[in-house]
């Protein structure tokens, strides 16, 4: 399975851009409704405020930037005409799904400019036709659930799984027979724990006008510039995670899970960007020692991605080259299946 990554945010630009990227993923710019467009990295390297709101649908310009960049890094491997699934958190799944069925099952012109990349061959605008035949829609978590279950892990047995997503943080049991509803929860992600972080530093710095996802990138770092040094974030990090598990997460999962789930299952898997932090997944072990075996699996920030690859393939068998998007709040993700 191929996998590609970019960051979730984009800017608006009037600047021509030539030969400042090494590859299309690093050097993602678009032309959508009359505007021009930095998106990922290439808007972290040459914008003033990349940035992306939260949790947003078809239709919103957010995710109809964001959802083109994704297709044209899908299309290098996948071709022109491919089926795809995509997720949304439970609070969103049942009010979009049907209607991002009916608006993504459709073919898209995307207008990309490859000069940022380009060293020879065509360069400039270029355009892109991208059909895509079936469109499914699933809860996000149940991305990760797929991909635990037939991918790499083939997991047999119940077990809870919780997502550590930037936008939320979400949790479930999964049995042999599906997802068990009464234990679905959905509640502030890793966000929470930035701007408390960001609070924190506002006490005695100057922030300037450093958004939302460049606060993420230093959280994640560790470490952040103000006025020229670099401030270490480890201690302070550690601080905000521990509030957010006490204040966030505990409750929501002690409200969910009830005694009859854990007599059947063993195990707790973490997946999502959040189970990167130590800080964080160390809180969790410690709540359920003795009690669930806590599993991290290899690259938790890809399983719910891997996941819509897989449903791709279950769900449309031959109708072209199975694909997932995961539009992450943090991060966006395609995932090709090989040949």
């Amino acid at each position: 399975m191929d996998i590609s990554v970019f960051p979730s945010v984009y800017e608006s630009t009037r600047t021509d851009l030539s030969r400042v990227s090494d590859d299309l993923v690093s050097g993602l710019k678009i032309d959508y409704n009359d505007e021009s467009y930095m998106i990922g990295q290439l808007a972290l390297q040459e914008g003033l405020s990349p940035h992306r709101l939260i949790n947003t649908a078809p239709g919103e310009l957010d995710f109809d930037v964001l959802f083109r960049a994704a297709l044209l890094l899908a299309q290098e491997k996948a071709g022109s005409d491919f089926s795809m699934t995509m997720g949304f958190p439970f609070e969103m799944y049942h009010k979009h799904s049907d209607m991002a069925k009916q608006r993504l099952t459709k073919s898209f012109d995307v207008l990309y400019d490859s000069s940022t990349f380009a060293t020879n061959g065509a360069t400039g605008k270029q355009s892109a036709t991208i059909q895509l035949r079936n469109v499914d829609v699933i809860p996000e978590i149940a991305g990760s659930i797929i991909s635990l279950r037939y991918g790499d892990y083939q997991e047999e047995d119940d077990f809870f799984v919780v997502s550590l997503g930037y936008g939320s943080m979400e949790g479930v049991v999964s049995t042999t027979n599906g997802i068990i509803r009464r234990t679905a929860t959905s509640t502030h992600g890793m966000r929470y724990a930035v701007n408390m972080m960001k609070e924190e530093l506002q006490k005695d710095h100057y922030l300037g006008f450093k958004t939302e996802h460049q606060l993420n990138v230093a959280f994640q770092n560790g470490k952040i510039n103000i006025d020229k040094r670099s401030i270490d974030l480890t201690a302070l990090r550690r601080k905000v995670l521990k509030s957010y598990f006490e204040n966030i997460i505990r409750p929501a999962l002690a409200n969910s899970f009830q005694d009859s789930d854990f007599a059947t299952c063993s195990k707790i898997y973490l997946v999502g960007g959040g189970a990167y932090f130590s800080e964080l997944t160390n809180l969790i072990t410690e709540e359920y020692d003795g009690i669930l075996s806590v599993e991290v699996p290899d690259k938790p920030d890809q399983m719910a991605v891997k996941g819509y690859c897989l449903n791709t393939a279950m769900q449309f068998e031959g109708e072209g080259t199975p694909v997932g998007i995961d539009m992450g709040n943090a991060s966006t993700l395609i995932a090709v299946l090989d040949e």
